[in-house]
């Protein structure tokens, strides 16, 4: 099925996966490919957040948005040096509920774009309080925009499905 947004809903499983397949494209990155450099300051298997964001976090949240592609971000403590924070990793969902977008080529499912974020305002342990430091502190153009959407938490699984931000103005 070819559509722009699609209107399925996601549940906690597509969650689930989306992290899952998400943690295996940072990890051909960072642990198996070019991305090993980053290794002596970034632990890149223990982010403090992971969470969907933007258009397919919004329609987690309302069930209106519909879901154009997936974004899901990886938040880590600052260390020294930002990681590369201009990067996107991509990978293609292929869950058939979702169809494919008619204008992403190269794509059988939903794209899923990867970013990873460190970050200087955060809190040890407190996944959620992370989220709204980031947001509300950071004042980057990406802290500014994801403030815009919404934020559904992907990891630590405990808080899987949790929506940890709904658009709001700072």
């Amino acid at each position: 099925m070819e559509i722009e947004r699609s209107p399925e809903l996601l549940k906690r499983e597509d969650l689930a996966e989306l992290y899952a397949g998400s943690v295996q494209r940072l990890h051909e990155y960072f642990i198996q490919g070019q991305g090993e450099k980053w290794k002596e300051l970034y632990n890149i298997e223990k982010p403090l957040a992971v969470a969907l964001c933007q258009g397919g976090a919004m329609h987690y949240h309302d069930g209106v948005n519909g879901i154009k592609d997936f974004d899901v971000w990886f938040f880590y403590p600052f260390n020294k040096k930002h990681l590369p924070y201009r990067t996107i990793w991509n990978w293609d969902y292929k869950n058939p509920k979702f169809g494919r977008h008619p204008s992403i080529p190269g794509y059988a499912g939903r794209k899923v774009d990867v970013l990873v974020r460190s970050i200087k305002n955060y809190t040890d342990n407190d996944p959620v309080k992370t989220i709204h430091q980031f947001l509300q502190f950071e004042n980057t153009a990406s802290s500014r925009e994801l403030a815009k959407k919404a934020v559904v938490m992907l990891n630590p699984e405990s808080l899987l499905g949790q929506v940890a931000w709904y658009k709001q103005k700072i």
